[in-house]
């Protein structure tokens, strides 16, 4: 199949970070795939530099884009579009629907589709197929009157292993990392907030290590210096592997206010790492409370600061770090992931190949 992934984001994350998987596990199995993405610095990490094209629409309004995708389609012989961007679903659908080829809309958190036209056509009368990554995101979008339940279709998350080169480990505290856009929906401000919050004697062996970029990074670092922490806070910024960085740490936390389900929990996890989260999107589809990874049943800083607490100190850190692994390695392989992406690709193509007969 000939394929073209669509991205409106300007930055990369997590929905980004799975179009890159999917697009290396697309080709690895022969399959030709280009992504449509802006032009900046992160388009280098969804595919190779002749596969990668920046000519397409960057909303529903943007009409000389869409004319540029339906020839790039035309020049191509794109058998499919797949948009992994919200503001991508509505042209991408439209031009699917012209040219009368497939169109795969996957959607990564759970989101109710309300606006008119845009989303009635959006998710429930242009696609052929929608992907989610959870049961939880497939019930919330099914209760929309336009949306067809059998159209939509839930692949967990693909876990790609590389080797890992953890940095070094500091005995001396208790690090914790979050990966992710720095960001009041990600909830690194609770975590400095409950950190602040603990006794003495643990407070002072905590070291926080947030590992990403975004827009609420400035009042971040400002919160951390006004709950005396300044010291135990980094900031790393974007990095290309910060599985590295949270091998070698003593606890993942995710304290997202809404999530599919998060790739930087699932790498933790893998990587050994005990993890503690919130149980938003399909989380709760695999965590269990104090058996492979602990729970956050509140983002309050008091209650985050007694779980932290009894975490830092809990004897069985290793026990549930070890059954995480083995439940992420179970339910998240990109050979089940990928089976499952090309069946419904094929699947979306066919039928617009035969509506068109």
């Amino acid at each position: 199949m000939r394929l073209l992934f669509i991205s409106t984001a300007g930055h990369f994350g997590g929905t980004e970070r799975w179009a890159s998987m999917a697009i290396a596990e697309l080709e690895r199995r022969g399959h030709e795939v280009w992504m449509d993405c802006p032009d900046l610095p992160h388009a280098a990490q969804f595919a190779k530099a002749e596969r990668l094209w920046h000519g397409g629409p960057r909303d529903a309004l943007d009409s000389a884009g869409k004319a540029r995708l339906e020839e790039f389609c035309r020049d191509h012989a794109i058998d499919a579009l797949v948009p992994v961007s919200q503001k991508a679903y509505f042209p991408a659908g439209q031009v699917a629907r012209k040219l009368g080829i497939g169109c795969i809309v996957r959607l990564g958190i759970v989101r109710f589709p309300w606006r008119p036209v845009l989303d009635w056509y959006g998710y429930g009368l242009y696609p052929h197929a929608v992907i989610v990554n959870t049961k939880r995101i497939k019930q919330v979008l099914a209760r929309a009157p336009f949306v067809k339940r059998e159209r939509i279709h839930v692949i967990y998350n693909g876990i790609v292993r590389k080797p890992l080169n953890p940095v070094a480990y500091d005995e001396k505290h208790f690090t914790i990392t979050s990966v992710g856009t720095l960001s009041w929906r990600k909830g690194q401000q609770h975590l400095i907030k409950a950190v602040g919050l603990l006794p003495e004697h643990l407070r002072r062996k905590v070291r926080i290590k947030l590992i990403g970029d975004g827009t609420a990074r400035a009042k971040l670092e400002q919160l951390a210096k006004a709950s005396g922490l300044a010291d135990q806070v980094v900031f790393t910024g974007h990095l290309d592997s910060p599985v590295d960085h949270v091998a070698a740490s003593d606890l993942f936390v995710l304290l997202s206010s809404q999530e599919g389900i998060s790739n930087a929990l699932l790498e933790a996890m893998d990587a050994g790492v005990p993890a503690y989260a919130t149980l938003v999107g399909g989380h709760g589809e695999f965590i269990e409370d104090g058996v492979n990874g602990w729970a956050a049943r509140s983002r309050s800083a008091q209650r985050v600061a007694a779980d932290l607490a009894r975490i830092m100190q809990a004897g069985n850190r290793k026990d549930v770090a070890q059954r995480g692994r083995q439940s992420v390695q179970r339910m998240f392989s990109m050979q089940a992931m990928g089976d499952r992406l090309e069946e419904v690709i094929s699947n979306a193509v066919t039928e617009a190949q035969n509506a068109t007969n």
